[in-house]
Order: structure tokens, then sequence, then C-alpha cells
């Protein structure tokens, strides 16, 4: 069922749609420009408490509001919702192929850009946003805002926004657009490298869920790139020390 602004329960999901779209993407640009206070200027003054139930608060935004939007426009039930967002069984062992080599593709090209800009003369502490994160939570905190943040980001990006998108202006201007939102979405470090880098994997990411028509491959992509980031953040730490 389409959207239609005369129905009062289509124009309560465009609500709670515009609100997710703030605080996922304007929110932290408004940071960036110095509006509102940047994630590493917050952080530290929290509890690692606070800072969980705020990730948190943002998985269920990410997730809430695809299901809120399924549910009451287009009147989908979970299985039509999950194959809406191809999160879906079949092929997924390829998927899961094709997730590997994007984070292996994803490091190649990011290593490449940072030896790139660190030539050029930036500074490399503002190179990642990792060090804002392991320096405020515990291991497992880290461990489950990787697992559980990847993946609802890749339902809200990848899943919802690309699938949309997809249907109306095709598949590469869908691609472009989500990697560049998801790439807003992350402005709130206050540097402008953490939010440059996740355009180069929206990118591929956008990629191989049209090239497979699977989201589990962009949830497998961004979960094992986060998480070796943080192996190899935690081995730098230890070798520094």
């Amino acid at each position: 069922m389409d959207f239609s602004i005369k129905k009062p329960i289509h124009i309560l999901a465009l609500l709670v749609f515009l609100f997710a779209f703030f605080m996922v993407v304007i929110y932290p640009l408004l940071s960036f420009l110095g509006y509102f206070s940047t994630v590493e200027e917050g952080i530290g003054r929290l509890s690692e408490a606070v800072i969980l139930a705020s990730s948190l608060l943002t998985v269920l935004i990410f997730i809430g509001t695809p299901l809120v939007w399924y549910a009451f426009v287009n009147r989908s039930g979970i299985k039509q919702m999950l194959h809406s967002m191809k999160l879906k069984s079949e092929g997924i062992d390829t998927a899961f192929l094709w997730g590997i080599l994007a984070a292996i593709g994803m490091f190649f090209i990011i290593m490449i850009i940072g030896y790139i800009l660190i030539v050029l003369g930036v500074e490399q502490e503002g190179l990642s946003n990792i060090d804002v994160l392991a320096g405020n939570l515990s291991l497992g905190s880290m461990f489950l805002i990787i697992v559980v943040q990847s993946i609802s980001e890749e339902i809200f990006f990848r899943g919802f926004l690309l699938e949309k998108l997809e249907s109306l202006i095709g598949p590469s201007l869908a691609i472009c657009i989500t990697a560049v939102l998801f790439g807003m979405a992350h402005m709130s470090y206050g540097n402008w490298y953490p939010a440059l880098m996740p355009v180069v994997m929206g990118l591929l990411l956008g990629y191989i869920v049209v090239k497979t028509q699977n989201l589990y491959s962009a949830i497998t992509a961004h979960m094992v790139f986060n998480f070796a980031s943080f192996i190899l953040y935690l081995f730098a730490q230890s070798l520094v020390s």
C-alpha cells in the first residue's frame, strides 16, 4: 500500500520516519557544524551505562522505523517485511562470502585512503573514532555495540532506505544516496574522516546488497570490518604500551 497524506496512520509513520531521519542524519550534521556537542566532546562525561542506553536507543530507532513504516503504510506482515529488506535465507551462503570479500576490500581501500591522507599531512588522531568509544567502554560493551549496531544500521540504511529509494530512482542513485546519508550519520564524531570512510563503505555495502539481493551480505561485511578494526586497535594499543 502506497503512502497517502489523507490517512492519519500514514502521517504517524511519516512523523516516526522524520524523527528518525533527524536523529540519525540531521543531528550528526548539526553536531559537526558546531550546533550541538560532538560525540567526542560528550562521551567523556557520560557513564558506560548511559552510553549503552544511548546506543540501544539508536538501535531501536534504526530497527523500529522500518517496522513502523512497513506495518502502517505497506501493511506488511513479518515475512513480507523481511523479504522487502532482503533478510532472507535463500543464497545466504553466497551472501556471507560476498560479505567477507567486501570487508577485505573495504580494509584495503580505507588503508590506501588513510595512507594518502597521512602523506598529505592529516593528523592520525582524526583518522579513527574507535579510540573515542574504547576509552569509555568495557570490552563486552564494545562487542555488543559492534554486533548489534552493525546489524541495526544495515537494516535501516541498506535494508529499508535502499529498498525504498531503489524502487523510486533505481539502484545506482539509491546506493549513492544511502552511502552519503550513512556518512552523514557518522559526522557527530566531529572529524570529517570518520564520516568520509562510511561513504566509501556505504557504496560497497549497497552494491553487494543489490548484487546478492540479500542484506546478510552487508551485515556480514559491516560486522567483520568493525570487529577486525577493533581487534587491530587493541593490538596497536598493546604494542604502544
